[in-house]
């Protein structure tokens, strides 16, 4: 069989969860996976369909998950795949077992084929494998990863099925779709396919005569998908499947991909998906996963399946996030917080100016005037919708405390670095949850709430720039302000700077200079 006719590898798994919390907590937070595509299920829209890879949801790292809510769990078992393995470098398996006992994950160390695993299961009770490899494939690091590329999961390493028979399936594998049986250990086969330089490119087979038939429900595998280059490739491997017997289905359009189905003989579903056109057909690269995408035929019921889709938790919000070099890292974290009409990009720079060895995190205001970015309404100029103030903020904090959690940064740690509207969040953020920030520097603010219940912020340390000459920002607001914070125990320093309402390079130095200050006395920790 020529390397046209082989299958090159892996395309995605799917599988069932019995939360969608859970499961976004658990493969985003923990093993660093990124959310590349929120979605519902083709057949039941009222479910979420959620898709985990790399950084551009590349084939053979593309693990899915349809998460019916409260389903009874399954049980894995003889016509399934019953063990996803992903590929990590195999300097970094002391971490990750470190890392799994650290969460209360229960983990087994062994070696297969002379390559070390750790195995554990997630929340519902998947079964899951970390495999270290000494070259890992080639996969996408995403830019927010948890971890850096010296210890980030780096796609799958295979996947293993349990089958009461071995031959009729191995015929299929190697006959049909061109595997070649690679190795064996005891009672386990593995098949290699084509393209053994991209993730996803085993596929073990383990034999047990007497194995109970698996039980679909949370916590099992529903179906594995193959790669295919081509439209053109797909139909031929639709005609050479039905021509050998199997019954295959005709090909459906999953939007970011188009899908063949079929049981192999023992029973596991096979789907054979091509590569393209990939995830970025309705998401650019930087805003994968960050809302809900609907397939055409739903697009109009959008409100009503809103309303019936599950909570996934904090409100998310597009970001960006810088860590420092290792060996640098104050244990720091600047939360950077644009003005009207930015985005997250827009005070990265300025943040490392001011704290080179503090990580950051940008995040982008969720709410838009006339197609800029804020982080709250405002009724008219200087007027603001107090309600949603309040909203957002909670909103804001909320984000915070999970955007920690995920970047594993301390929480006690937080400085507020925020610039007009986002200095405004910032400064209702610290009157409704003073446990977030620690300190804060505030450019250009004013009073964002005008008879707040502030609580105490004895220990709060808290820097106000002001331009002389500026005409946007009301002085009497931000003199307000002022005596509000230090009353409420906050030790505030104002600073008026030689500017109108733009940043200059005095507002860099005074933050600097004052940040440092109050930092002079404490050691550095790395979180």
């Amino acid at each position: 069989m020529n390397q046209r006719n082989r299958i090159s590898g892996i395309h995605h798994i799917t599988a069932i969860a019995s939360s969608a919390r859970e499961n976004l907590a658990f493969y985003e937070q923990l093993l660093g996976l990124r959310l590349v595509k929120k979605t519902v299920n083709f057949d039941d829209p009222t479910t979420y369909h959620l898709y985990y890879g790399d950084a551009e949801g590349s084939p053979g790292t593309i693990l899915t998950f349809f998460p019916w809510e409260r389903l009874p769990a399954g049980k894995p078992g003889a016509g399934m795949v019953t063990a996803i393995a992903f590929a990590v470098p195999e300097n970094a398996m002391e971490y990750w077992r470190k890392r799994l006992h650290d969460h209360g994950i229960s983990a087994r160390l062994g070696r297969r084929f002379d390559e070390p695993v750790v195995t554990f299961a997630d929340p519902h009770g998947l079964p899951l494998e970390l495999i270290g490899v000494s070259q890992p494939p080639a996969s996408a690091q995403w830019a927010n990863s948890l971890f850096p590329p010296q210890s980030a999961i780096a796609g799958f390493h295979s996947a293993t099925t349990l089958l009461s028979r071995l031959e009729p399936t191995q015929e299929l594998l190697s006959e049909s779709m061109g595997m070649v049986l690679h190795d064996s250990e005891d009672n386990r086969y593995r098949f290699t396919t084509a393209d053994n330089r991209s993730p996803g490119h085993f596929y073990d087979v383990v034999v047990d005569p007497g194995a109970e038939i698996g039980r679909p429900g949370g916590g099992t595998v529903h179906h594995i998908a193959f790669r295919t280059p081509s439209d053109e490739r797909q139909l031929m491997w639709q005609k050479a499947l039905q021509t050998s017997g199997l019954a295959v289905t005709p090909v459906r359009d999953r939007k970011y991909f188009r899908s063949i189905y079929f049981h192999e003989p023992g029973g596991v579903l096979f789907e054979i998906a091509t590569d393209p056109p990939g995830f970025t057909v309705d998401e650019s690269p930087d805003e994968l996963g960050t809302t809900l995408q609907l397939p055409d035929q739903y697009e109009a019921l959008r409100s009503d399946i809103e309303k019936q889709l599950p909570d996934l938790g904090p409100a998310g919000f597009i970001h960006r996030f810088y860590r420092p070099e290792t060996g640098s890292d104050d244990g720091q974290t600047i939360v950077a917080l644009h003005g009207t009409g930015g985005s997250e990009h827009d005070l990265i720079e300025l943040s490392e100016r001011i704290s080179p060895t503090s990580a950051v995190v940008s995040p982008r205001g969720n709410v838009s005037e006339n197609g800029l970015a804020r982080f709250f309404r405002r009724l008219a100029e200087g007027v603001f919708d107090e309600k949603d103030v309040i909203h957002r903020a909670n909103e804001l904090a909320d984000f915070i405390i999970a955007a920690c959690a995920r970047y594993n940064r301390s929480p006690d740690k937080l400085v507020a670095l925020g610039y007009s509207n986002g200095a405004n969040i910032a400064a209702a953020v610290m009157m409704l949850r003073p446990t977030i920030f620690r300190r804060a520097i505030l450019l250009r603010p004013m009073l964002p709430l005008q008879n707040p219940s502030i609580s105490d912020l004895e220990g709060k340390n808290i820097l106000m720039l002001q331009g002389r000459h500026d005409r946007v920002i009301p002085a009497e607001s931000s003199r307000q302000l002022f005596r509000l914070l230090q009353e409420a125990g906050a030790s505030v320093t104002a600073i008026s700077v030689e500017a109108g309402h733009e940043l200059t390079a005095q507002d860099l130095e005074a933050a600097s200079r004052w940040l440092s200050e109050l930092s002079v006395t404490e050691p550095a920790a790395v979180p």
